[in-house]
């Protein structure tokens, strides 16, 4: 009895054992220099992964967010059923997803589309991550066998590596499109690169706006040293004082004065930072920044983005590197409240940046005020709801008969206050009476009625207020 019971707990041991193959994980770039890339693995893996972790968001609790919907096949992604085992069995209500087939992925950007003709390498190379509703668990890079090694459309477990949470937020520092400066030189500081000047102006040449992208290539695939080697030549020191001097007497007394001033002037210059949270395309919020003063650049900052004032939890940061002033595009859903704040950088571990003290806040997101309603004592409102264009119907308690009135008014939304009133966008608009009344958000002497659409708000959109015969009686400033 004891031999047919070791026997057959030996057996599910095995058949456990067996189920997934065991998965290299990559927990930084160091990491990923130990992979031949262009040899046994593509290096167009690197342009897919690149562009994966700048499109996903990672918020500060290290969890990955879509940004993008893999159920209508955004970027040629679909469901990946993992029936060969190659990956862990995921639990009820989660899925495996793939993205990366070149044949179906038009809507990638063109550097992974089209790319430079040594990185096209066969259509191979896959990211493969799995999803709880937004939110992403588990993200592998991998590749089909060849065709001559005979295995169809499998996977190739030998060459299937996990991709962390670390090392998508060390790739993200490497995106492309924004104002770049000396980003390259930054970047060659902070992860030990030993490319010398020339060899980062021949990759702003030939990579242009792309160069960080170029950065990672030569770093991953050209250097094959320690992540923590230092580069041979000695790097030039960095001013430790400010850009403004102030002359400190010895005498004790002047001292002190001397310190006060020094810190007035410091405040000063933060009193000229400015933070906002504007819209970007696609309803989602965009973190705007202006004059940071160039101390606070070299020690490090980074904005974040909050529900409201009294937010304890950033839903998303982004690091600015050098830029004094720029823009980040986030994946969160406009909000009225989301605020966007200043924070100092704390490095730890060498290279991983965590959130260090506030500098300064900006104001919070607010929706435009609302606008009259010619000839009535109503007014029209065009605000922000999880990203989406809504109105909100302010009806004053002394207008009983507004029903009535209203009873052929209807409300539009456009794309821009240019658009003839026939030209709202398609099933974007609802009669007056028929908004839902909103009991939660009072109005001294006010009704208060909305409509949710979904369309997503974005510049240029505009509500109209048409009473009948398209007699337009009230539109909405045009969405900034």
């Amino acid at each position: 009895m004891m031999t047919g019971r070791l026997t057959v707990c030996c057996v599910a041991l095995f058949l456990t054992l067996s189920s997934a193959t065991f998965v290299k994980r990559l927990h930084s770039i160091n990491d990923l220099k130990k992979i031949n890339f262009g040899q046994s693995v593509p290096k167009h893996s690197l342009l897919l992964l690149h562009w994966f972790a700048n499109t996903v968001d990672v918020d500060n609790n290290d969890v990955i967010w879509l940004t993008f919907d893999p159920d209508n096949k955004d970027y040629g992604s679909h469901h990946y059923g993992n029936f060969e085992r190659l990956l862990d069995q995921l639990p009820q209500g989660q899925r495996y997803f793939t993205v990366g087939n070149l044949n179906g992925g038009a809507s990638l950007p063109s550097y992974v589309y089209n790319p430079p003709r040594e990185y096209r390498e066969g259509n191979r190379d896959r990211v493969i991550f799995s999803v709880s509703g937004q939110r992403i668990g588990q993200v592998y890079i991998t590749q089909h066998y060849g065709t001559s090694e005979n295995q169809g459309t499998r996977y190739d477990p030998e060459h299937t590596y996990q991709v962390t949470t670390n090392l998508l937020r060390q790739i993200r520092e490497f995106a492309v499109g924004q104002n770049q400066g000396n980003l390259l030189s930054e970047l060659r500081e902070d992860f030990g690169s030993n490319a010398d000047d020339s060899q980062l102006r021949e990759i702003k040449i030939t990579w242009g706006d792309l160069a960080p992208l170029g950065l990672l290539l030569f770093i991953v695939i050209q250097e094959k040293y320690s992540f923590y080697k230092k580069r041979p030549q000695t790097a030039p020191r960095r001013k430790a004082q400010p850009d403004f001097v102030v002359n400190i007497p010895e005498n004790g007394h002047n001292h002190m004065d001397a310190v006060e001033t020094l810190a007035i002037l410091m405040e000063d210059q933060n009193e000229n930072i400015r933070l906002k949270v504007m819209t970007n395309t696609n309803g989602k919020a965009r973190i705007v920044w202006e004059n940071i003063p160039i101390d606070l650049l070299r020690e490090g900052v980074m904005v974040m983005l909050f529900d409201n004032n009294e937010g304890q939890e950033a839903k998303t940061y982004k690091y600015i590197g050098n830029r004094a002033s720029g823009s980040y595009d986030t994946s969160v859903p406009l909000n009225d409240g989301l605020q966007a704040r200043l924070h100092k950088v704390r490095t730890r571990c060498c290279f991983w940046r965590g959130v260090g003290l506030e500098i300064r806040r900006g104001t919070e997101f607010k929706n435009p005020e609302a606008v009259k309603i010619n000839g009535f004592n109503a007014k029209l409102q065009l605000f922000a709801k999880d990203g989406k264009a809504c109105v909100r119907l302010y009806v004053n308690t002394s207008f009983r008969e507004w029903k009535s009135e209203f009873k052929k008014a209807w409300v539009g939304f456009y794309t821009s206050e240019n658009k003839a009133t026939n030209e709202y966008e398609w099933w974007k608009w609802q009669w007056a009476t028929k908004f839902k009344p909103n009991y939660d958000y009072e109005q001294p002497l006010y009704e208060i009625y909305e409509y949710h659409s979904g369309m997503a708000i974005a510049p240029g959109v505009q509500a109209r207020f048409i009473l009948r015969d398209r007699e337009v009686k009230a539109c909405t400033p045009s969405w900034k």
